[in-house]
């Protein structure tokens, strides 16, 4: 019996592991209960409206952060910023928002959704720029050639077409605060923006 109880005993998880599992219990509801009925999960946003609820499985961690945060402080201005996750974003801590960052960043990413071949062909001419020189970067030397992104640069590849194309004219109008974006949306037509959002959905 001794030897029993004192198996157990081992077995146990300690109070440190208890606290970890529920913190990871909890984040994993809040997404599916909460985040999930817009972006559901895995990540997809497979709803009724697809401009404005992005895929976010698989997207960058710091990313992730950024943006609940810019949410948080009212900075990002869209229709749909204020419609919806300046209300929900107001309600995070940080250790929430870093938690769900870092849960939707390890969800297996979403596959790509094929379309018309000759836009996608001239959506990643456009990204890749093909080695041709410009007065801004290219897309893929930020977001890289396969377009999965970095650290605060967000990962591209796979996101739904209408969003890309929707944040994107969201950009030139400067409702986002985004840097060097605001130079490479200001050189692209609407059209160029379409062909761009068809490739990266697409891979």
């Amino acid at each position: 019996m001794l030897a029993a109880v004192a198996c157990s005993c081992l077995n146990a998880p300690s109070s440190g592991q208890a606290a970890e599992e529920l913190s990871k219990r909890r984040t994993s509801e809040y997404a599916n209960d909460l985040c999930g009925i817009c972006h559901l999960l895995p990540g997809s946003a497979k709803g009724p409206d697809k401009e404005r609820a992005p895929r976010i499985a698989a997207q960058q961690r710091a990313y992730i952060e950024a943006q609940l945060n810019a949410f948080r402080q009212q900075s990002r201005r869209e229709p749909e910023a204020y419609d919806c996750m300046w209300g929900l974003s107001s309600a995070l801590s940080d250790d929430l928002v870093v938690a769900l960052a870092g849960y939707f960043a390890s969800r297996p990413p979403d596959p790509g959704i094929s379309g018309d071949a000759v836009w996608i062909d001239k959506g990643r001419r456009l990204f890749q720029r093909d080695g041709q020189p410009g007065p801004t970067p290219s897309c893929a030397q930020c977001h890289g050639k396969d377009a999965a992104g970095a650290g605060a640069t967000p990962r591209l590849a796979g996101q739904l077409a209408p969003y890309l194309n929707r944040q994107l004219h969201v950009i030139r109008a400067k409702f986002r605060a985004s840097g060097v974006m605001h130079g490479a949306a200001q050189e692209l037509s609407d059209d160029e923006m379409h062909w761009i959002a068809e490739y990266l959905q697409s891979l």
